[in-house]
């Protein structure tokens, strides 16, 4: 099987980064909900436009994304599948605004995954255009140029809790096969 991930959110803790950062704004983004509060997967909705401002700046920050910590559980999961005989691939989206972000991306898998890992990044702004058989991501609905050949299996995450109709993944010390294999029979 071809398994595609995620990287922010899935394997990199995306959330933790983000909220850090906007505890850098002390008072001034206190009214900004912080990770494990956001309920819908657009940051600025229902933000006022000096709190839109703030997230703009976060998410524009050069090695924002460098500096996320691995999820637990992810890295021994995927080589776990890759062991598998399974292929792999890492598929992240870009945050076309922030100058470093596809940089940081490709350098923190080779740091927390190793370089023989970078072969396996695809950094693209449509993952509809990828092939493969399941997409490991976040995002609770994932539109592109294409109908997807891939099945998405959702990773928990609190601005996803309303979606029902998929696959969920809550943790990788979940067992990624059982999910998977289930998947692939249905």
């Amino acid at each position: 099987m071809r398994i595609l991930v995620d990287q922010d959110g899935v394997i990199a803790d995306w959330g933790q980064a983000y909220s850090d950062s906007l505890d850098a704004y002390g008072e001034e983004a206190a009214l900004i909900p912080r990770h494990e509060d956001q309920t819908t997967f657009n940051l600025n909705e229902g933000r006022t436009k000096r709190e839109k401002e703030i997230i703009a700046a976060i998410m524009v920050e050069p090695g924002f994304y460098a500096r996320l910590q691995p999820i637990p559980g992810a890295q021994s999961a995927l080589k776990a599948a890759v062991k598998a005989g399974h292929d792999v691939r890492i598929v992240t989206s870009p945050w076309a605004s922030n100058p470093t972000c596809a940089s940081d991306k490709l350098n923190w898998i080779i740091k927390h995954y190793g370089s023989h890992w970078a072969s396996r990044v695809v950094i693209t702004s449509d993952k509809t255009v990828v092939c493969g058989d399941f997409l490991i991501d976040d995002k609770p609905e994932i539109k592109g140029s294409m109908e997807p050949e891939w099945t998405q299996i959702l990773f928990d995450q609190p601005y996803n809790q309303h979606v029902m109709s998929k696959p969920r993944i809550h943790m990788w010390t979940d067992d990624l096969f059982d999910i998977i294999a289930k998947e692939w029979k249905a």
